[in-house]
């Protein structure tokens, strides 16, 4: 059902719903997305209204930095419309701190950051300060329903075009999840 690579551990997919619930964030969906450059779990979820929306008006998920400048020109608005996807956060599997701690870096402005890593890494003191520090969320991988470290709360920030890429990716990725048809009923000119 999840997507994994091979840094993640193999039985990170198994306690996901775990960590989902432990986190608040259940109910929500996750996919596998390559959002800046590197493959995560992403807890979103799918404005419905706005997806009914860009389906009648055949609006695909702008999940290239080209096709989200193009459709920016194409239309205007498109930029200050509602987001497809609400971002809750990004989990990473993984089976060192370093590794999950350079997954999750660079996703500051998109949602909370939680590393799932094994109890020993976890509990590590390295883990305890960069996660207080960085405000990342760490949950172990054998204790899947308990946080070691809370993720810090994401702060309100302004829309650029770079988290509409972010928001189109995860959108584009729930689609192709869900197996459902991508609107492609572009018209140019």
């Amino acid at each position: 059902m999840y997507g994994m690579t091979m840094r993640m551990p193999a039985d990170a997919a198994a306690v996901l719903p775990q960590v989902l619930e432990v986190l608040g964030w259940q109910g929500r969906r996750v996919v596998q997305a390559r959002a800046l450059s590197n493959w995560r779990w992403v807890a979103c979820e799918l404005d419905e209204a706005e997806h009914e929306t860009r389906v009648r008006e055949g609006l695909p998920p702008a999940a290239d930095a080209i096709l989200l400048r193009c459709l920016a020109h194409r239309y205007p608005d498109f930029l200050s419309r509602p987001a497809p996807v609400r971002i809750e956060g990004a989990i990473a599997p993984r089976r060192t701190w370093a590794a999950a701690r350079n997954n999750l870096g660079g996703f500051v402005s998109f949602g909370a950051r939680v590393a799932l890593v094994p109890a020993a890494v976890a509990r590590g003191l390295p883990v305890a300060v960069d996660a207080v520090y960085y405000g990342f969320g760490v949950v172990a991988l054998e204790e899947p329903d308990r946080l070691v470290h809370p993720p810090e709360p994401v702060a309100a920030t302004e829309r650029t075009w770079m988290k509409r890429l972010v928001e189109e990716v995860v959108y584009d990725a729930v689609l192709r999840q869900a197996g459902q048809p991508l609107p492609v009923a572009l018209r140019v000119g």
